[in-house]
């Protein structure tokens, strides 16, 4: 009767495996001492595209950075393309503006030279 019993009583586990992917879940042992197991695995993922961009250019057009702790960042070429048309509208909408500015003779501070060093 005790086994009967203990069949219906899980073994519950929570770990993280080496993928470094969290495991929870249980495992039901029957009397014939056949086992089933149910498991719940959660992943924690971070991609950043603004670092992926401070990364190096692929092969197909996306963009690839690694951190120094060995997670990949990545933008995909549509994306990064997507990102570079918008950048150059912004700076030609920026040149539009100083042009008008510097025309009505309003003074505005010259751009700063500088280099954007990784988050």
């Amino acid at each position: 009767m005790f086994n009967a019993i203990k069949s219906l009583i899980p073994e519950f586990h929570l770990f993280m495996d080496e993928e470094h992917h969290y495991n929870m879940g249980a495992t039901w042992t029957d009397p014939n001492g056949l086992q089933d197991y149910h498991n719940v695995r959660v992943c924690y993922q971070h991609n950043s595209e603004q670092l992926a961009l401070q990364g190096d250019p692929q092969p197909d057009g996306s963009w690839m950075y690694t951190n120094a702790d060995g997670t990949v960042h990545t933008i995909s070429a549509e994306r990064a393309s997507k990102f570079m048309e918008q950048t150059q509208q912004n700076a030609t909408l920026m040149m539009d503006m100083l042009s008008k500015l510097q025309s009505t003779g309003q003074f505005i501070a010259p751009p700063v030279d500088t280099e954007a060093q990784p988050a």
